[in-house]
């Protein structure tokens, strides 16, 4: 990817305490893993057991939405039909936007649904909700229709909601829903549609921003390994190098608001990406080290990683082994820049696998 890209999806969510976005195969396993890894966050920050749960609910039908309303259309995997996630969190805000391609003899249905539930209080959505499990006769869109109500009376905001024209047959349908204070919005007024159109130009199947506990990495790989083989109809080698990456962060010493890792789909292989803005105090001996592996040929590769495993290079450090260890792993040379985010050294690192 273009590091000018990296850069710029860094600090589109700065802020942020943690930002995931997903654009994978949408398999249903994957809702567990969403939950023990935002547990994991609102654990460590010591949310409100109603925060909680809140947030569970809506992320999980959010992403259920996805899951079961999608285009099924398998033409559509890898174009503009492709389903989108991102959660957002900041302080005690928690936005979670989801996206998927809709048939257009839908649109209006939830246009109804959606313009029925602006400017009830929660009263009238509790009773809207009730009467629609009391309805025998619902429709699968129906069903979605009651996890709306049922997003906004938990969430306690209104439903942010925009439809995106793919072609003749089909629309994006964009819904965002906060749960947080009223005024606690992370992205601007408008949803970030445009961001559905990076994720496709740049094949993005996963990205992190934010701290990385074992918890989360955990569950990020389980997926990457998921939908590498489902996508790719095979075994993949990404969540290895994904966990390499995760031991270079440790090595780093990464500063400001922490890593951004991200895996792109490309033909045949997949692209581990990480920006991670650097201590002052560190970046010397990162660029070192990198200028160390960058400098090696394949044989010389292999020779230097067999002899530090066996104690016979002296002066190699775990960030120096970590990178030899992820570049024999790589198609290819490892990719790196350094660049600046808020005056700090942002350090962008690529590796094809």
């Amino acid at each position: 990817m273009d590091p000018a890209h990296v850069l710029a999806l860094y600090e589109r969510f700065a802020g942020d305490r943690s930002t995931f976005l997903y654009g994978g195969a949408f398999l249903d396993e994957h809702t567990a893993r969403l939950i023990n890894m935002q547990e994991e966050h609102l654990e460590s920050e010591g949310a409100t057991r109603v925060t909680r749960g809140k947030l569970t609910f809506v992320l999980v039908e959010a992403y259920q939405n996805i899951v079961r309303h999608r285009v099924k259309d398998a033409s559509m995997l890898n174009g503009a039909g492709r389903g989108l996630f991102l959660l957002r969190s900041a302080g005690t805000s928690h936005e979670v936007t989801a996206m998927n391609a809709v048939a257009g003899a839908e649109v209006e249905a939830l246009r109804r649904a959606l313009d029925r539930l602006s400017g009830l209080d929660l009263g009238e959505m509790k009773r809207l909700f009730l009467r629609g499990l009391q309805n025998e006769a619902r429709t699968e869109r129906g069903g979605a229709g009651l996890g709306l109500v049922e997003m906004a009376r938990r969430s306690g905001n209104p439903l942010r909601h925009t439809f995106a024209t793919i072609d003749d047959l089909h629309q994006l349908f964009a819904l965002q829903v906060l749960v947080g204070p009223d005024d606690g919005w992370l992205s601007a007024a408008s949803l970030p549609v445009d961001l559905h159109q990076i994720m496709l130009e740049d094949r993005i199947l996963l990205l992190h921003r934010g701290a990385l506990p074992a918890v989360v990495q955990e569950n990020l790989i389980r997926m990457i390994e998921r939908d590498m083989s489902e996508l790719q109809a095979g075994p993949s080698r990404a969540d290895q190098a994904f966990l390499l990456m995760m031991g270079a962060v440790a090595d780093l010493g990464v500063a400001g608001e922490g890593p951004l890792v991200m895996v792109a789909q490309g033909t045949g292989h997949a692209t581990i990406t990480l920006a991670a803005p650097l201590a002052s105090t560190t970046a010397a001996r990162v660029e070192k080290a990198l200028q160390v592996v960058m400098s090696m040929d394949g044989p010389e590769l292999q020779r230097r990683y067999r002899d530090t495993l066996l104690g016979r290079a002296d002066g190699v450090g775990g960030l120096e082994l970590g990178l030899m260890d992820l570049a024999r792993r790589s198609i290819g040379p490892l990719r790196t820049h350094l660049m600046s985010w808020r005056a700090l050294p942002l350090l962008v690192l690529e590796a094809d696998v």
